[in-house]
């Protein structure tokens, strides 16, 4: 059984998880699966957008009980950095944008995996829990940093401290995550957004995902420099033409990716 099972509709590559009996968690090939399926959807030209789900109940649970996860010891270290580490840096350095559908609860690692996604769409009834206290572990999967960026060191805090269940609405409203819906209309939802950023221009948004993601640990004059490489970039493309072109004459662009 595949653990991460893909479809296209257009333009959209649709990448669910795929171990819904363990609330989709980390186990087994997963992340490797994971990680090869993004390499596909990179070598395909027409794929322009990602949506990222959970098959069943949960988007994803995190480390999976059982087998010799919570047995490795110091050795879970080089584990990480060869399956989790790279599957997270993919997410964020990916030229497509990712849209996350966060059918359930995400928990642990599995909030990384979820944070890692670019626009993070919820149903009402998921819910995020930072459960590594609870084991006594250390954070993963990006969480120390993808919680501080989005909703401040002390709310960050207070959750990896106290291990307590956010709720989807309350993500929304402290800034986590884009939005909250109702249950069945996640995957809708979800589609309408991947289909708005794969009708964009992919040049031009892949350049905005790498400019958002480098701000952070940058300098204001090597931001400045960063956005004029990169408008440089931008600015001899068709796509950009197009762009103006379409605004001038009031229609809608028609993007090429070139």
């Amino acid at each position: 059984m595949s653990m991460v099972l893909t479809e296209r509709r257009g333009a959209i590559a649709i990448l669910t998880l795929n171990n819904p009996e363990q609330y989709n968690a980390l186990g087994g090939s997963l992340l490797q699966e994971l990680n090869a399926a993004l390499d596909t959807v990179l070598q395909e030209p027409a794929a322009r957008a990602i949506v990222l789900t959970g098959a069943g109940k949960g988007f994803c649970s995190g480390a999976q009980f059982g087998g010799d996860t919570f047995n490795a010891g110091d050795s879970i270290a080089s584990r990480m950095r060869g399956t989790i580490n790279p599957v997270i840096e993919k997410m964020r350095n990916l030229p497509i944008p990712i849209v996350i559908a966060m059918n359930g609860a995400a928990a642990g690692a599995g909030v990384g995996i979820a944070l890692a996604g670019d626009i993070v769409i919820a149903a009402r009834s998921a819910r995020f829990i930072l459960s590594f206290a609870r084991l006594g572990a250390a954070l993963d999967g990006g969480t120390s940093l993808f919680l501080q960026r989005s909703i401040g060191v002390a709310r960050a805090r207070a959750l990896a401290l106290l291990g307590e269940p956010l709720a989807a609405e309350t993500a929304e409203q402290w800034g986590l995550i884009w939005k909250v819906v109702d249950d069945g209309d996640l995957l809708n939802e979800a589609l309408a957004i991947a289909q708005k950023l794969a009708d964009g221009p992919p040049i031009s948004l892949g350049l905005i995902k790498a400019q958002i993601e480098s701000a952070w640990s940058s300098s204001l004059t090597d931001t400045l420099d960063g956005e004029a490489a990169a408008q440089g970039r931008a600015f001899v493309t068709d796509d950009l033409r197009e762009g103006a072109a379409a605004f001038v004459q009031k229609r809608p662009a028609r993007f090429t990716g070139r």
